[in-house]
C-alpha cells in the first residue's frame, strides 16, 4: 500500500493519495495537533461529526513503512520527491495567479464582484499546496537524509529545489502589505481557509527538521543552501515571531462579519479599505499559545539565530561575481557546468532540476547526453 501511495504523483489522481499521507501525519507534524484551523474557531459552528473535524490519530505503522521504503529505495525516493515538489509549485502558482485576479476583481468598481467557483477553486489550490507541504515535512522529519545526505543521488538537488520553493512560498505570504493579506482580509466566503497559520506553520515545520533538529553537517548544508538562493530574506524568518505582544490569533482572525453567501452565483467583494487591515495585527507564532508548544516556539528562535548568524557569515565571505560568469539561466550561482555535447553552460543547480524532467538543452534544445564540471579558464 505505502509502495502505491509513494508512486510518482504525474498521471494519476494525485491529490486523493497526498490526503491519504496528510491524514498519517496529521498529529506529528509543527503545531499539526488541531481539530479544526484556529482562525475558523469562533465561525459557523459545524457537526463535530465531519471527517474533517475529527481529531488527529496518526498513524506511527504505516510512517514507519514509508521511511523504511524511502531510505531504502533511493530512485524511488527521488522520484516521488521531485513529483510533490513539482505539484507544489503548480499549486501554489496557481493559487497567487487566482488571488491577483480576486483582488483586481474586488477593486474593480464597475463589476464590484468575484464568482464562486473561482473562489472554491483558489481555496482547493490553497489548501493542495498546505498538504503537499506537510506531505513534505513528513518526509523530511522521517527521512532527512533525502535532502541531506549529499552521498544520495540527487539529494543536493532535492535540498536546493525545496529551499527554492520555501523562500517563495514565505516571500509571497510574509511581505509587508502584500497580495495574500490584502485577499485575506478581504473575509470572502469561499475563502475562509486561506489564513497565514495554515501554509507558514507548515513551512516553518520543514524549517526547524532541517536547521535545527538535524546532525550538524546536515544543519550546515541546509543553511548554506537556504542563504544561496536569490530569494531568501532573513525578514521573512523574522516574520514568523513577530511581537510578542501581538495578537493575531483566532480572536483577531475571526473578527469582521462574513460578506455575501455561499449560494450565490456571485458574491460581492469588499473593498479593501473596508477590511480591518490597519487594525490586524502581524502573523505570529506566539499569539498560538494553544496550538503550539513552547518548545516548538523555542525551536523557531533558535532557527532565527542560526540562520541570523550564517548569513552574517555568508554576507562578509561572498565574493563579488563577474555577470558574465553567473548562470544564464538564474543570475544567481556561477557557471559551474557545461553541457554535452553542444558545450552551452549553466550552473549545476539549473541543469540537475532541469534533466529531472526534461532531456533538451535550454538554448539549442539538442539532447544532453552528458553533464560535466566546468572551470573558468586563467585569462593570460
Amino acid at each position: 500500500m505505502m509502495r502505491n501511495l509513494l508512486a510518482l504523483y504525474e498521471q494519476r489522481p494525485w491529490a486523493q493519495t497526498n490526503w491519504i499521507l496528510v491524514r498519517l501525519w496529521r498529529g506529528c507534524g509543527f503545531g499539526y495537533r488541531y481539530t479544526r484551523l484556529p482562525h475558523l474557531l469562533k465561525t459557523k459552528p459545524e457537526d463535530a461529526n465531519l471527517p474533517s473535524l475529527q481529531k488527529p490519530c496518526p498513524s506511527l505503522l504505516l510512517q514507519r513503512h514509508m521511511a523504511e521504503l524511502l531510505s531504502l529505495d533511493k530512485d524511488m525516493a527521488a522520484s516521488f520527491l521531485n513529483s510533490v515538489l513539482n505539484q507544489l509549485n503548480w499549486a501554489f502558482s496557481e493559487f497567487i495567479g487566482m488571488i491577483q485576479e480576486i483582488q483586481q476583481a474586488a477593486e474593480r468598481p464597475e463589476r464590484n464582484f468575484v464568482d464562486t467557483r473561482q473562489l472554491k477553486v483558489c481555496a482547493t489550490c490553497f489548501d493542495l499546496s498546505v498538504s503537499l507541504l506537510r506531505v513534505l515535512e513528513m518526509t523530511v522529519t522521517l527521512v532527512p537524509e533525502i535532502f541531506l545526505d549529499w552521498s544520495r543521488p540527487s539529494a543536493e538537488l532535492l535540498l536546493r529545489r525545496l529551499a527554492q520553493l520555501l523562500n517563495q512560498v514565505l516571500n509571497r505570504v510574509t511581505a509587508e502589505k502584500n497580495l495574500f493579506d490584502r485577499v485575506v482580509n478581504l473575509r470572502l466566503p469561499g475563502l475562509e481557509s486561506v489564513d497565514h497559520y495554515p501554509i507558514l506553520v507548515a513551512v516553518t515545520g520543514i524549517l526547524v527538521r532541517i536547521l535545527v533538529d538535524g546532525e550538524k553537517q546536515g544543519t550546515s548544508r541546509a543553511a548554506s543552501v537556504l542563504l544561496s538562493d536569490p530569494c531568501f530574506q532573513l525578514h521573512s524568518i523574522q516574520h514568523l515571531l513577530g511581537d510578542p505582544g501581538e495578537s493575531s490569533g483566532p480572536a483577531a482572525a475571526s473578527s469582521g462579519p462574513a460578506v455575501g453567501s455561499l449560494g450565490s452565483s456571485v458574491v460581492p467583494a469588499v473593498p479593501a479599505a473596508v477590511g480591518n487591515s490597519s487594525e490586524r495585527k502581524h502573523f505570529s507564532l506566539h499569539a498560538y499559545t494553544d496550538y503550539i508548544s513552547e518548545e516548538e516556539k523555542q525551536k523557531v528562535e533558535v532557527m532565527l539565530e542560526f540562520l541570523t548568524e550564517e548569513s552574517k557569515q555568508a554576507a562578509a565571505s561572498t565574493a563579488p561575481t563577474c555577470e558574465e560568469d553567473l548562470c544564464p539561466i538564474c543570475y544567481a550561482h556561477s557557471i559551474s557546468a557545461i553541457f554535452k555535447p553542444c558545450s552551452h553552460k549553466s550552473c549545476k543547480a539549473c541543469i540537475n532540476q532541469h534533466l529531472m524532467n526534461n532531456k533538451d538543452c535550454f538554448f539549442c534544445k539538442a539532447t544532453i547526453t552528458g553533464v560535466e564540471d566546468y572551470c573558468k579558464p586563467t585569462s593570460s
